[in-house]
């Protein structure tokens, strides 16, 4: 009561500037509590959608890539009948030979064989065949001669391309 009594003592034309200022002021104070922190928020919320729409479009970039380069990988290993150990004992069988152990790796782009008691001119063949597809390649090899003249047991490990 004590400011509307105050009010009142003041002229008609004090009372009018007084309340004018007062709306200024009021005015101010909802625009520095309410207005500007929205405002704030909502630019720096448009700010986060722009920065995620961003890194939306970089991820689904990355994944066409990543699709692409599986689908490139499995086309290639489709032409050697799948995977390196298929293809090795496909064409090994084709020329009577036959794989004791095959370890592919746990990534499967290597392979480590192994043929007991084999013709050395049939494995010669064998690996010039696996050598001349531009498939795989040699990367070790070990030739142990055996009791019959003319095999060999051999240990190898072949990469793939």
């Amino acid at each position: 009561m004590k400011v509307r009594a105050w009010l009142q003592l003041k002229t008609p034309r004090e009372q009018l500037i007084l309340l004018a200022g007062l709306s200024v002021v009021l005015t101010y104070l909802v625009w520095l509590l309410l207005w500007q922190p929205m405002s704030q928020a909502r630019a720096l919320s448009a700010q986060r959608v722009a920065n995620a729409e961003q890194s939306l479009l970089s991820v689904r970039v990355l994944a066409q890539e990543l699709a692409s380069a599986r689908a490139s990988a499995a086309s290639g290993n489709s032409g050697t009948g799948g995977n390196l150990a298929q293809s090795l004992d496909e064409s090994a069988s084709a020329l009577g030979l036959r794989i004791a152990s095959l370890e592919p790796s746990a990534d499967n782009s290597s392979v480590a064989v192994r043929l007991n008691d084999v013709s050395m001119a049939t494995v010669l063949a064998w690996l010039s065949d696996v050598e001349s597809s531009g498939v795989m390649s040699i990367d070790a090899l070990t030739l142990s001669p055996v009791q019959t003249p003319g095999n060999v047991t051999v240990s190898l490990r072949l990469r793939g391309n």
